[in-house]
């Protein structure tokens, strides 16, 4: 085996292992962020779930319904809990509004019309 083949080896495995290093810190930098987006995504889609049965939906439901939600990704032992449901739960209604995703009634909320 000739040594320029040894030394492009070596140097292509230098390169391929720091382009996965810089991936993986990269992503655990975002990590955090990834899981609130994954866990208000679980949320709305669990309260969109919930108003193709039912015609309203109140805070207090939004409540019950995303207690305990949690949002996990693959290959990682992080995860994401809803602790506070109460914060939670006006924090997705708001984004939900926000998104024309629901319509408020009084202290109720709907499914916005398209």
């Amino acid at each position: 085996m000739k040594i320029s083949t040894v030394i492009i080896g070596i140097a292509l495995f230098a390169i391929v292992t720091m382009i996965l290093y810089g991936w993986g810190i990269v992503k655990q930098k975002n990590q955090t962020s990834d899981l609130m987006n994954l866990l208000f995504s679980k949320g709305q889609d669990k309260i969109k779930k919930y108003l193709k049965q039912h015609e309203y939906v109140t805070i207090s439901q939004v409540e019950q319904i995303c207690e305990g939600l949690e949002a996990k990704q693959p290959f990682s032992r992080n995860k994401a809990v809803v602790k506070d449901k109460r914060d939670y739960a006006k924090k997705l209604v708001e984004y939900m509004l926000k998104t024309n995703q629901l319509e408020q009634e009084g202290s109720r909320y709907k499914m916005h019309k398209k």
